[in-house]
């Protein structure tokens, strides 16, 4: 290590005028610094969120209190799960509707537009994940009971009151 011709003062500021990692890195190795670096997490504050995102999340909530208000009992919101291998289902809202367990598919769209209904956006693939989703969730939990799938659509959540769509047994 090469000597400052600083004194001792000033050289200990200029140490601490570096990044918390390079002296970090100085003193542990850098394996070490690079694992400290991932469980501070960023220094900047988390970015807004998009507005896509902000109207989605703003549906799911209308479609929950809606469906509690038409005796829905909603044990789960936003589950993914993974099966055969690598694919992903994701199910918004899973409720009990007497004895039976419904999967609720939310679709918010932020205004209504002529000819783009928005449960028409719950495709064959989507449909196809979102069953093997639920018999895995019965399996996992050893349940044999009926179930259904219904999609809610939800127009305009932002407004002070949003048009909610119920279609039950939507599909198979």
């Amino acid at each position: 290590m090469r000597r400052s011709r600083l004194n001792p003062v000033r050289r200990q500021a200029v140490a601490f005028a570096r990044p918390w990692w390079a002296r970090l890195r100085e003193r542990c190795g850098q394996a070490l610094a690079r694992t400290a670096c991932r469980l501070r997490g960023p220094a900047t504050p988390p970015p807004a969120e998009a507005a896509h995102r902000r109207i989605g999340r703003r549906g799911e909530e209308c479609a929950r209190a809606f469906l509690e208000r038409q005796g829905y009992r909603i044990i789960a919101a936003n589950l993914r799960q993974q099966f055969a291998g690598r694919r992903w289902a994701e199910m918004d809202l899973i409720a009990w509707q007497g004895r039976t367990l419904v999967f609720v598919e939310v679709k918010t769209r932020a205004r209504r537009q002529a000819g783009f209904a928005a449960e028409r956006a719950v495709h064959r693939g989507k449909r196809r994940r979102l069953i093997a989703g639920a018999k895995n969730y019965l399996r996992l939990r050893g349940w044999r009971c009926a179930y259904r799938f219904d999609v809610v659509s939800v127009y305009g959540p932002d407004q002070p009151r949003p048009e909610i769509e119920l279609l039950r047994d939507a599909f198979h």
